[in-house]
């Protein structure tokens, strides 16, 4: 796994951009997913716990634009933290909040000790078709999800 730079909220230029490194975590329905699974596409991978409450606020955003958007190439990876003394109620928080898109486990903290090292949530990474880092996004506040949306869209618009 190569260490994606926490960038503070800022945007690359295409020219800048860094390949994000592969990384492999079990679903909620216990199979295995891998960032390079999903390569061709643009990826926002979000790291959130359900303890945190921007995360519970941001998520149903992330859901809608994973249903609006996936047929035109857009995949959410929304990474647990959560850990074994709030890990059962993952399933709870996804089944109620109506989420479809892939949940990720990281119970050991391995992946966002790599990719999210200031520990942030929630934490959001855009991933261009490329497989790399495009802009990324710590914390979240009422109005993110217009400028998370914005570079959503204009990833999707590069070829």
């Amino acid at each position: 796994m190569a260490l994606a730079l926490a960038l503070g909220g800022t945007a690359l230029a295409e020219e800048k951009r860094a390949t994000v490194g592969d990384f492999r975590l079990k679903t909620l329905s216990g199979k295995r997913a891998a960032l390079s699974d999903y390569a061709g596409k643009v990826v926002v991978v979000n790291f959130w716990a359900t303890w945190c409450v921007p995360c519970l606020q941001e998520l149903p955003h992330l859901q809608e634009y994973y249903e609006r958007l996936e047929k035109d190439g857009l995949v959410v990876l929304a990474i647990t933290i959560d850990g074994p003394d709030t890990f059962a109620k993952v399933r709870q928080t996804v089944q109620r909040k109506k989420f479809t898109m892939p949940i990720l486990l990281d119970q050991d903290g391995a992946v966002a000790a790599i990719l999210n090292p200031r520990g942030t949530n929630p934490y959001t990474m855009f991933i261009d078709r490329r497989g790399r880092l495009a802009a990324d996004h710590e914390g979240y506040n009422s109005g993110d999800e217009k400028k998370h949306l914005a570079i959503i869209e204009k990833l999707l618009a590069e070829k």
